[in-house]
């Protein structure tokens, strides 16, 4: 990857670098300058249909930034395509999903890229647009998570490592969430504000900073895509992280060896789900299509320790089968999870 920062004296390089692993397909940018940016892809090994941009950035009232994504598919360039438009702010219409964007090459689908053709590298452009003070968003990290081919929860997931000590997260339940407006469905849809509230709580108890517990009705109306009209936007739920002081980003994980480490380390992992009946036992829904709960540890024979928000005040902490979680994280989202933690410690988790 080569990340190229665009000035008013021109373009200039900053930086670059590939994932260390080959077959570990995400691409982390650190960005110290406020600026419009371009990242370009060098080839993706082995190629990729699906890819998520996420995003670290403070941006002051009114600003925004607009992030493009495009793909090198069969000797042709795709379009760019938008892939978020995001603010802070929500009030000043700057915080949006685009919806439309179906040609002969792919689609996004609110916050993923999803191509008809095997694409072998990308590139993604950032625009900022500064608010009415003249200030400007500090963009401070980039991260795209590309992927070949859904899992389908086909693959075999490695024998667990043992017991893993649980994290403290707090447990908060979505389902007595309320706001005055009940933006995305109020909190019987806000599994992913509620996670990322629950992941927030653990690191202002964790590292002394009080400023990063934030209720949950606050961070649905943080993340809230008014086009998506939901609260289970990806790259926002990791943005409003970051607009707090925290840092993360999108990715897809092949097994639950992967959270085991991050785990393992001390990070919370928010993990997205599909259930069918039958799928997950004693989970408080018989279905869903899409849902976000957070990892929190393991038990000795793998299982694992989840704080499901969908279960009720005193419910909320799970235990799932191993096999089971496996099947419909990975066939339900690919492996897709949100990392969020310190910006110092982030940088050792990519």
């Amino acid at each position: 990857m080569v990340l190229l920062i665009a000035t008013a004296a021109g373009t200039r390089i900053v930086s670059g670098a590939q994932p260390a692993d080959p077959n570990d397909l995400i691409w982390f940018a650190d960005i110290d300058q406020p600026a419009a940016t371009l990242m370009r892809g060098a080839g993706v090994p082995g190629g990729f249909k699906t890819a998520v941009v996420s995003w670290n950035v403070r941006t002051p009232r009114g600003s925004s930034i607009e992030v493009r994504l495009r793909a090198h598919v069969d000797a042709h360039w795709t379009r760019w395509y938008e892939m978020g438009i995001w603010s802070a702010d929500g009030t000043s219409g700057t915080r949006h999903s685009v919806a439309g964007q179906r040609d002969a090459d792919g689609e996004v689908e609110t916050d993923t890229l999803a191509l008809h053709a095997v694409a072998d590298k990308f590139e993604v452009q950032v625009a900022s647009h500064p608010g009415a003070s003249g200030a400007a968003p500090q963009l401070r990290a980039l991260a795209v998570a590309t992927s070949l081919a859904p899992d389908n929860g086909g693959s075999v997931d490695p024998p667990p490592r043992g017991a893993i000590a649980e994290l403290p997260v707090p447990e908060r339940s979505q389902r007595i969430a309320t706001s005055p407006d009940a933006k995305g469905g109020g909190g019987d849809s806000w599994c992913s504000p509620t996670s990322v509230s629950m992941v927030m709580a653990y690191w202002a108890a964790a590292t002394g900073h009080p400023q990063w517990d934030v209720d949950v009705a606050a961070v649905a109306d943080g993340v809230y895509d008014p086009v998506y009209d939901g609260c289970g936007n990806w790259p926002f739920n990791v943005a409003f992280a970051s607009e707090h002081g925290l840092a993360g980003f999108v990715r897809q994980l092949p097994s639950l060896a992967d959270v085991e480490m991050l785990v393992a380390r001390g990070v919370p992992v928010i993990a997205s789900i599909a259930v069918k009946p039958g799928e997950l036992d004693g989970s408080p829904y018989p279905k869903t299509e899409g849902h976000l709960l957070v990892i929190r540890g393991f038990t000795a024979a793998g299982d694992v320790i989840v704080n499901d928000p969908y279960g009720e005040p005193g419910a909320v902490r799970r235990v799932y089968a191993r096999a089971q979680f496996s099947h419909v994280w990975q066939a339900g989202s690919n492996g897709t999870v949100y990392i969020i933690a310190p910006p110092d410690m982030i940088r050792t988790l990519r």
